[in-house]
């Protein structure tokens, strides 16, 4: 079975343009992410999934400058791109991954990966409040490190919910909006990953002040471990609480 981690990114968004291809500490964004994602003990590949739109011509030079996978397909509807990119690259299961969130670490993609293969599911993610309302009574991981896994297969029934196509839910709703359909499993912020259980804390990069949040982290831990842990990340927020004001919108 290939699993084939697919960065969802595009140039295009309107808070904060050019977001993915911002440096921190010496290279482009999405290039630090793929970095951080490549140390997956159970990814096969690693893809950079933008759209065909001209303005996301410097993600697909990027991605040819350092050696990674590239598919280009719609901008709008983001789960066709998606399918596209595992078809073209012969994934059976997808880690999806978004390009604003340069945090997420490899070893939460190797758990998440994990229950969903012991479940046998359809989709897996950590959960956060973006799951509303399923998330009731869990434990939550801050948002902007978020890992979803589900099967090629079940990805391909996008076509069977066209209402989802372009609204403003994410692509993957339609999966665990029907448990009764499909199969799916929650990882949460329990056991090992119990100090991520902060869902307040939200690590995207949407707005200039966030970026500014990941410039810090970074340039304190790269130095040290250019695959620093989450753990590193967490203690360095309560070491140095000036960092809390760079979360949230500007």
């Amino acid at each position: 079975m290939t699993v084939g981690a697919l960065i969802i990114a595009r140039l295009s968004s309107t808070r904060l343009p050019n977001k993915n291809i911002l440096e921190i500490s010496g290279k482009p964004m999405i290039i630090q992410l793929a970095d951080r994602v490549s140390k997956s003990k159970k990814v096969d590949k690693v893809i950079i999934a933008t759209s065909n739109l001209p303005s996301d011509d410097p993600l697909e030079e990027l991605a040819k400058r350092y050696d990674i996978l590239c598919h280009r397909g719609s901008l709008e509807n983001v789960m066709e791109r998606i399918v596209g990119a595992a078809e073209e690259f012969d994934c059976e299961t997808i880690v999806e991954i978004l390009g604003d969130n340069p945090l997420v670490h490899s070893d939460l993609i190797d758990d998440v990966i994990d229950l969903h293969e012991s479940y046998k599911a359809d989709y897996t993610a950590n959960i956060t409040t973006e799951y509303d309302p399923y998330c009731e009574n869990m434990s939550l991981f801050s948002v902007g490190l978020r890992v979803q896994v589900y099967s090629l297969n079940a990805a391909r029934e996008y076509i069977k919910f066209p209402e989802y196509d372009s609204n403003d839910r994410h692509p993957s709703a339609f999966m665990f909006d029907n448990p009764e359909i499909f199969k799916i499993s929650f990882l949460e912020a329990k056991g090992k990953w119990k100090f991520m259980n902060r869902p307040r804390l939200n690590f995207a990069v949407n707005y200039r002040k966030n970026f500014k949040l990941i410039e810090k982290i970074f340039k304190q831990q790269y130095q040290n471990n250019p695959n620093f842990n989450l753990a590193d990340v967490y203690d360095q927020l309560d070491k140095d609480v000036s960092l809390y004001s760079l979360f949230g919108p500007e």
